[in-house]
């Protein structure tokens, strides 16, 4: 007698339904992963020398014209020269304010003037006069180069 074995096929798992919102959540979480990261790009940035023939060190900072918030870059050497690197671009017009020891001038001057100067600004002479007829003290040490 031939006794035959049959041996059952295992019973495949239905599909489970609670899978498909998952899977929907997913992909609309990737979605907006995305827009979010589209939407967090980093501003264009240039870079700044700023050049002091002052004997004073000076402080320096930028704005847009339109914007009252002011983008502190450093100090500058008195007889010195600074390039500041990765500085958010200001846009067309920007504001550049040099200061020292509570007096201050500020320049208006175009992106496109500034491009043209290779990206240098000069402390204006009128900051170091307004510091001499204060009385102030010139900067001791020099870091030109």
């Amino acid at each position: 007698m031939d006794d035959l074995l049959t041996l059952s096929r295992p019973a495949t798992r239905p599909r489970r339904r609670d899978v498909v919102p998952a899977v929907v959540v997913g992909l609309a979480l990737a979605v907006l992963l995305g827009l979010t990261a589209l939407s967090l790009r980093t501003p264009a940035t240039v870079s700044l020398t700023v050049q002091n023939p002052s004997a004073w060190r000076t402080e320096v900072a930028v704005r847009s014209t339109g914007s009252s918030g002011w983008t502190g870059l450093g100090a500058v050497a008195r007889e010195g020269e600074l390039e500041f690197l990765q500085l958010p671009d200001q846009g067309a017009e920007w504001v550049v304010r040099y200061s020292y020891a509570g007096q201050s001038e500020e320049v208006e001057v175009s992106r496109d003037q500034i491009a043209a100067d290779g990206w240098v600004v000069v402390v204006p002479a009128g900051l170091g006069q307004r510091l001499h007829d204060a009385g102030v003290a010139e900067t001791t040490g020099s870091s030109a180069g």
